[in-house]
């Protein structure tokens, strides 16, 4: 197996090289180059999926790299669902618990100092990037408002996105809830802790047992701002087989 080194960048390019070949041999119905191809281009994806970003140049460029595949591949059902998995794992390696020591590299840790009025102004995490992303994903502010949302998650409020923005989040979850769970672990967050805890809930005849994920959200001075929520909603197994 060949062993790709080198810079993400020079991956990207070689990606693109070997995918504007491909697509050519695709047209001109060259059946033995398409494999040839196809056999080529497959690891060089892979690295470039696989690649720690030890910058937030590098980290960027991960990302638009999948936008970029997933634009040019709308068509491709498969294709489209390898790149959203592609960047749910960006997604958690670099803003998740547990992925490891790359979060606590300054310059990752502030790509998500520019979470100013629903965007990032300077770095990869943009509100076109996020809602690309099939799960509910939120900033809070340290005295519990929502700084931004994606589209997942307002249409889960069955509200738009910049009607959230200033809204304390107890209106949305109940002042119960929001004492007994939301607060406490928002707190843990907002101490520089990662989060990461599941609950149940019901949603029209379903339970569903939701995974929520909190990155504390540090600005350009290292100040904790809020905190990055990460929800993913998964249907009760064990309910739907009982049933």
């Amino acid at each position: 197996m060949q062993e790709w080194g080198g810079k993400l960048k020079e991956l990207i390019d070689l990606f693109w090289f070997k995918y504007s070949q491909l697509q050519y041999a695709v047209k001109s119905g060259d059946d033995l180059l398409i494999n040839i191809l196809d056999r080529d281009i497959e690891p060089v994806l892979d690295a470039i999926y696989r690649e720690e970003a030890n910058d937030s140049v590098d980290a960027r460029l991960q990302f638009q790299f999948v936008l970029d595949l997933l634009q040019k591949e709308a068509g491709d059902v498969s294709s489209v669902l390898r790149q959203r998995d592609a960047l749910q794992a960006l997604a958690d390696r670099y803003f998740s618990a547990g992925v490891g020591d790359i979060f606590e590299k300054p310059q990752v840790r502030q790509l998500a100092a520019g979470l100013q009025k629903g965007r990032v102004d300077e770095g990869f995490l943009n509100e076109a990037i996020l809602d690309c992303m099939p799960d509910r994903i939120a900033v809070i502010t340290t005295d519990y408002r929502y700084l931004y949302t994606n589209s997942v998650n307002a249409a889960r409020l069955e509200e738009r996105p910049m009607d959230l923005v200033g809204r304390h989040i107890v209106e949305f979850v109940g002042i119960q809830r929001f004492e007994e769970r939301v607060k406490p672990n928002l707190d843990r967050c907002f101490s520089g802790e990662l989060v990461d805890y599941t609950y149940s809930k019901d949603v029209g005849n379903r339970t569903m047992i939701v995974r929520c994920r909190m990155t504390p959200c540090v600005s350009s001075t290292g100040k904790i701002i809020g905190a990055i929520l990460i929800l993913q909603e998964i249907a009760n197994r064990r309910r739907a087989i009982a049933a």
